[in-house]
């Protein structure tokens, strides 16, 4: 077989395809280490500042995410994430600098490794495999090629390993490249765990990468004339790539059951109206009555109303926001349908980025929250949930104007030396690993799959 690989492999090398290949390797790739070396300087500038700025107030203070020096590896859409939250008691946390959520693959895509890989390289490798045997086949090698004692297998296997080789070169140079940037610009997060992660990153690209060989020996073995062959694997390229990421996100909200943001608002008024005001308006006809006949008894009573209103409107505001978390585990789940998916998913999970980099985060805040309102508690004695509306109204007693509001969290004006600080847990590679090894057996399984299929198809092929 070495002599196939042998010969397969110089005939790549000397094309002019490689060459093509491997100036936008050296392109692309450089382009990638500065631009995201700039980011996270950027981006690291704007933690330090945010850090020293931390707030030390038992009324609420911020959580602010650590800047991923990964992201060039698969930037998972965190440049957008909001970079700090505002958290309350009580567990209630929101983005100060909310993004627009977009549940679809990137529809301009950051210039990552995974980008880079998943477009240009996958092409690159149907342009190899696409003539491998129909081009022979027309040019009448294929039978000569045959008559030696050269088996089907084993040809299709060095023509397959060939193909792996020839793009994985150029890929392997301009990771180099892109990684030499990054250590002249960024010596400081040059680590073991960096290299873990490159070499891991590596290893599943030539797991995609050998999917769209072994597809395009498929397409190649089993469609006579190339032309049509190449036509083919271009027209699953782009279901792949395009058409099955973009249907997932329409099919998720055709099959979802979250509200727009314009029912969302409408259910809103009612839900205030019917937890809050009627509540509120209630306490006049109580002082009518009789039943309320101190100030002191007024405000607590409101208090209590107002209270069971916001609690009510936090339940609405997390059942809104763990519908519309659904629905992009749908579209994900959907777009699972696609390799290139499969591929991107798993990279964002060895990057330490995308949505489950997200979820982390949010545990982290939901477990600082609980540090938060025990020192809250110490400090002042009582808990006071907020949302995102606050109220107020008046009654009268006797004649005179009560003004009742919202209840406000106490500012401590005490010594607050011991105030907790906000960390966010540093993600490991093997968490990472877990999380994407339901992308990793797809993508194996699309190999195992396509292998079996361009053996088969071969074996039996006429190649006269």
């Amino acid at each position: 077989m070495t002599p196939i690989i042998r010969r397969e492999l110089r005939d790549h090398l000397q094309g002019l395809q490689f060459v093509t290949l491997l100036f936008f390797s050296v392109v692309l790739f450089s382009a990638n280490g500065i631009i995201f070396a700039e980011k996270f300087r950027q981006g690291n500038a704007a933690y330090s500042q945010l850090r020293a700025g931390s707030w030390t107030d038992t009324r609420v203070t911020n959580a602010v995410r650590t800047p991923n020096p990964l992201l060039f590896l698969a930037e998972g859409g965190d440049l957008n994430r909001p970079t700090q939250y505002l958290l309350f008691s009580k567990g209630e946390f929101f983005a100060q600098a909310p993004q627009p959520r977009d549940y679809k693959l990137p529809d301009i895509p950051k210039l990552d490794w995974a980008f880079i890989i998943k477009t240009i390289f996958s092409l690159y490798v149907i342009l190899l495999g696409y003539g491998a045997i129909g081009g022979e086949r027309e040019k009448g090698t294929l039978a000569l090629v045959l008559s030696n004692p050269v088996g089907r297998a084993r040809l299709l296997s060095g023509k397959y390993l060939a193909i792996l080789a020839a793009a994985l070169i150029p890929l392997a140079a301009g990771c180099l490249l892109s990684l030499g940037f990054l250590a002249v610009a960024l010596p400081q997060i040059v680590t073991f765990g960096l290299a873990s992660r490159v070499l891991a990153l590596l290893a599943l690209s030539a797991a995609y990468l050998s999917l769209f060989a072994f597809l395009s020996l498929l397409a190649s073995a089993a469609i006579r004339r190339s032309s049509l062959a190449l036509l083919g694997l271009l027209a699953a390229w782009i279901l792949f790539a395009v058409l099955i990421p973009d249907t997932s996100g329409i099919l998720a909200e055709k099959f979802a059951r979250v509200p727009s943001d314009y029912q969302t608002s409408k259910n809103v008024g009612p839900l205030i109206q019917r937890e809050v005001w009627d509540r509120i308006n209630g306490l006049q006809a109580r002082i009518d009555k009789g039943e309320l006949r101190s100030e002191e008894a007024i405000r607590a009573e409101a208090d209590k109303a107002y209270d069971a209103g916001q609690e009510k409107l936090r339940f609405f505001e997390k059942s809104y926001r763990d519908s519309t978390a659904e629905r992009a585990r749908l579209v994900r789940s959907l777009a699972r349908l696609s390799p290139v998916a499969l591929f991107q998913f798993a990279a964002e999970d060895i990057a330490a980025s995308g949505p489950h980099r997200e979820e982390g985060f949010g545990e982290d805040i939901r477990s600082f929250s609980r540090i938060f309102d025990a020192y809250v508690l110490k400090k002042t004695g009582k808990l006071v949930g907020q949302s995102n509306w606050m109220f107020s109204s008046s009654v009268k007693l006797g004649g005179k104007t009560i003004d009742v509001h919202s209840p406000e969290p106490e500012a401590y004006q005490g010594d607050m030396s011991d105030f907790p600080k906000f960390v966010e847990h540093a993600p490991r590679l093997g968490d990472g690993l877990k999380n994407a090894l339901g992308d990793i057996a797809g993508l194996l399984l699309w190999n195992i799959v396509l292998a079996f299929l361009a053996f088969a198809v071969f074996l039996r092929a006429d190649v006269r």
